[in-house]
C-alpha cells in the first residue's frame, strides 16, 4: 500500500467519512502515483459472501466496497441470530477490517469481520 494509500486513509478515519468514502487500496498504481481503477461487481455474477478473500473487497470501487461490507456484516449478525444492527457498529467494524485487510489480502474477509463485530 502506497504512502499516499495510508495518508487517504488516516484523513478519512480521523474526520469520520462514511463508509464508501473510505479509500483501501488500490487494485493498481501508475508510476506516476495516482491510484488505478478498482474493480467493480458484476450484475450477472452471483457473489459467494463465505469465500470472498480481503483482497477482492479491498480493491472494489467504493461504492461496491461499502455495499459488500453492509451485506457482510448483516450476515455476520444474522448467522448468530441478531437482527439488530447499528450504524456505529457497522462503520467501527468496516473500517477495522479494511485496516487489517490491507496487511492480510489472503485472508477470508467474513472471518476478519466477525473478529470486529462488537455490538
Amino acid at each position: 500500500m502506497s504512502v499516499l494509500s495510508k495518508w487517504k486513509m488516516a484523513v478519512a478515519l480521523a474526520s469520520g467519512l462514511s463508509l464508501s468514502t473510505i479509500p483501501v487500496a488500490g487494485a493498481q498504481e501508475s508510476t506516476d502515483g495516482q491510484e488505478g481503477d478498482y474493480t467493480s461487481l458484476s450484475s450477472d455474477e452471483p457473489v459467494e459472501l463465505t469465500t470472498l478473500k480481503c483482497w477482492d473487497v479491498t480493491t472494489l470501487n467504493e461504492d461496491d466496497r461499502a455495499f459488500v461490507m453492509v451485506l457482510l456484516y448483516g450476515y455476520a449478525k444474522g448467522v448468530t441470530g441478531q437482527s439488530s444492527l447499528a450504524p456505529r457498529g457497522i462503520q467501527v467494524a468496516v473500517v477495522n477490517t479494511m485496516m487489517e485487510c490491507v496487511d492480510k489480502p489472503d485472508d477470508l474477509i467474513l472471518e476478519v469481520l466477525k473478529t470486529h463485530i462488537r455490538d
